[in-house]
């Protein structure tokens, strides 16, 4: 499991101490102390870094001028490709008084949120709680539904900011709603690439709501942080949007942007609603599946309505909403507007086949799909779902959507790749949006929110959502390093042994009731797939062992890796059963291996064996010499030529190494005139790499063979070398034993 990156800061106020993160305040202590506090996590068991808040809205809207903080909404996780600058919730309704009002999360503002700011009227009530399905995660509970849940809730009805004296903006306008957020995780191969979040909207008011809409306002932007030079407009301005009908989904891709990238999607999806019935008191099932259903019983139908319009210009329908009333109008209202067409008339919204209609909402979905390549496609969304005719006082609106990513297929990589959008290319994608209505789906396998007869799969008698059949989980991996000699050609050579538990093989499948573990896949990356933004799915398979005397696996049992006897380290107590040797890799390059567990599937059934976590069982892996004191220290490559085969495409991403270092030592680099260019600190135990090569190539839980150590070749000022002779010196802190090198740079 990846560590979690939930971040509390917290402030002193006259009123007491509120946990929160710093937002939207300028230097000394006097804008602090005005400055409103909020909690925030991220999202990261599977593929996808997302973070959420407490506060109504998604995304970390300045992760475009800070990459190396928390992700906004990353996919895939470490790549540094970013698809959304801030998402918030809105709540339309028509109050018992008349008044027209959306409560809203987030709306279109250049610097994101800001406290106390038009627009952003919901306000932390608790929060953020964590917890976990997975029985070694801190955080374990049997009331967890995913791997990595939080759970918060936020206000409408809050006249000032908590904990601070700022007044909410728009208190005029409440609804008088609680929100319940809810957000769902899991890390299984099918399910890595999408975050699922719920929000129960409770109304706390003593009226009804009528013709309600709910829906999610969208900042999507996909650019690779790490790498673009576009700033300002220019970062935002080379979208391509589109919509998805059959699986309600609005997706972004980046359309224009010339940054070295991957080419991926990222989407929101509506994947279903519930609410009580007024007429018969009780929840049923809201969705354009079901709409046959609400129009037998008079209501108008469930309808998923894709806005979007552009950050600023535009005329008419295609302008900023500045007002309740305009927002209210465009969650209801779809564009084109089918009423607008004499051919649709009578007919539901957005089910008409006038073709005029369709002609105009043709052109107007190539507009969206090709602005961008003319940087032009700097476009806001809403996907809003309704109309839910009335709530009650009391009464809970639940409503889903997914945050989904997704790779275009590798014949849509690449620059020549980047603009297109077509069916094709959207299939990674469609299949991930799947996964997640069918993950959020559980036994109502025909999405019509009923359990019908044979959906009971677990025989309680309810309908569970949430419910899929599960691989085993990921084994605990152990990485060491080696180090010898070649006999024949007195060439270092290292490599890596990977360790692993049998932890795997108890696992029982929640939806059969089977312990149905068949083997392990082990993949490995190779050197230079790091550039390349997305390392994960470089890894290719490179062993398989699994159990002998079925239809599934290779059946070559587990007698090559298995171990007699378990072992265990001084630092670790945990019993390895299984062992795997690497040997002679490339030092210094980042491997990635992967040790996954998989199940037996079901032949006769058509199920494929489902295979844990690539992502949770993935580590980072840099070979290397192990601390020693017999040295020879050295540097690689040495002579050193710019633009060296693992470096990045700038002088900050470049990277030099010395090796055969002691456990703990000094190292000084010096001009030939004997003047300090550069001093580092090297501990075995603690170093991960300190330059901006790992921050940009590499993610969180890499490991080194800890007698080496990574240098940018930028000297104390932070200023590139220039050509020429250098010297160097390797003080060992325990002995204070000195030893001497040199190495040479060319340009």
């Amino acid at each position: 499991m990846r560590g979690v990156q939930l971040a509390r800061w917290c402030l002193q106020f006259g009123l007491g101490v509120l946990g929160g993160f710093l937002v939207g305040f300028g230097g000394g202590m006097g804008e602090v102390a005005r400055a409103q506090g909020f909690e925030e996590a991220v999202v990261n068991i599977g593929n996808v870094g997302l973070t959420i808040t407490n506060a109504g809205f998604v995304g970390r809207a300045n992760v475009r001028n800070n990459p190396a903080g928390p992700p906004s909404f990353e996919y895939p996780l470490d790549s540094g490709v970013e698809h959304l600058f801030e998402a918030g919730l809105w709540i339309g309704a028509i109050r018992s008084d008349g008044i027209i009002t959306v409560r809203t999360g987030a709306v279109t503002a250049a610097g994101g949120y800001r406290p106390g700011a038009a627009g952003y009227e919901l306000a932390p009530l608790e929060p953020i709680i964590e917890r976990s399905t997975l029985p070694t995660s801190p955080v374990f509970t049997r009331a967890a539904v995913s791997h990595q849940d939080f759970l918060t809730a936020y206000t409408d009805t809050a006249r000032f900011l908590p904990g601070t004296l700022i007044p909410m903006p728009d208190p005029a306008g409440q609804l008088g709603a609680k929100i319940i957020q809810t957000s769902y995780a899991w890390n299984f191969p099918f399910t890595e690439s999408f975050v699922i979040i719920n929000f129960d909207i409770i109304n706390i008011s003593d009226q009804p709501w009528d013709s309600v809409y709910v829906g999610l306002y969208h900042d999507l932007v996909v650019r690779n942080v790490n790498t673009t030079q576009d700033q300002g407009s220019a970062f935002f301005n080379k979208n391509g949007v589109g919509f998805i009908d059959s699986l309600h989904a609005t997706y972004a891709f980046n359309a224009g942007g010339t940054e070295e990238s991957i080419n991926t999607y990222g989407a929101i999806a509506f994947l279903g609603a519930e609410w009580r019935d007024p007429r018969t008191g009780q929840y049923r099932f809201f969705h354009p599946n079901v709409a046959e259903e609400y129009v037998r019983d008079g209501y108008t139908p469930p309808i998923v309505n894709p806005r979007w319009w552009l950050f600023s210009g535009g005329t008419d329908e295609r302008s900023r909403p500045g007002d309740d009333r305009t927002r209210y109008q465009r969650m209801g209202t779809p564009y084109p507007n089918p009423a607008d067409y004499p051919g649709c008339q009578g007919v539901q919204d957005l089910a008409c086949q006038d073709p005029d209609y369709l002609e105009a909402l043709r052109t107007w979905r190539e507009e969206l799909r090709t602005a961008g390549q003319r940087s032009q496609g700097n476009w806001i969304g809403l996907t809003p779902i309704g109309p839910f005719r009335r709530v009650l006082p009391g009464d809970t609106l639940r409503v889903t959507f997914a945050f989904v990513g997704a790779l275009k297929p590798e014949a849509y990589q690449g620059l020549a790749g980047r603009p297109v959008d077509n069916a094709e290319s959207r299939r990674l994608l469609r299949k991930n949006l799947f996964w997640a209505r069918r993950t959020y789906a559980g036994e109502d396998l025909n999405y019509n929110g009923r359990l019908d007869p044979g959906e009971d799969v677990n025989g309680n008698g309810r309908l569970d959502r949430y419910l899929i059949p599960e691989p085993p989980p990921p084994p605990r991996v152990r990485v060491e390093f080696t180090t010898d000699t070649d006999p024949e050609t007195g060439r270092t050579r290292t490599g890596v042994v990977l360790y692993w538990d049998r932890s795997a093989e108890a696992a029982v499948d929640p939806v059969t009731g089977r312990r149905d573990f068949e083997g392990y896949r082990i993949y490995r990356t190779n050197p230079g797939d790091d550039l390349q933004g997305n390392l994960l799915d470089r890894a290719v398979l490179i062993a398989q062992y699994d159990k002998p005397g079925n239809r599934t696996g290779f059946n070559n049992g587990f007698a090559a890796i298995r171990l007699s006897e378990p072992v265990t380290f001084p630092d670790d107590t945990t019993q390895y059963w299984y062992r795997f040797e690497m040997p002679d890799l490339k030092a210094g390059w980042q491997y990635l291996f992967i040790v996954t567990a998989f199940d037996e599937g079901d032949p006769d059934a058509g199920l494929e064996p489902l295979e844990s976590s690539r992502t949770a069982g993935a580590v980072r892996v840099f070979p290397g010499t192990i601390p020693t004191r017999r040295g020879p220290v050295g540097v690689y490559p040495n002579p050193y030529r710019a633009g060296a085969a693992w470096d990045g495409g700038t002088s900050r991403t470049r990277k030099l190494y010395f090796y055969n270092l002691p456990p703990r030592c000094e190292i000084r680099i010096y001009t030939l005139a004997g003047e300090i260019v550069k001093t580092l600190y090297h501990d075995a135990a603690t170093y991960r790499g300190d330059i901006r090569w790992f921050n940009d190539f590499s993610g969180p839980g890499r490991q080194f063979s800890g007698g080496e150590h990574a240098w940018d070749l930028l000297s104390e000022n932070g200023l590139e070398l220039a050509a020429g002779l250098y010297l160097f010196t390797v003080k060992d802190l325990e002995t204070g034993e000195i030893q001497r090198g040199k190495f040479v740079i060319l340009k």
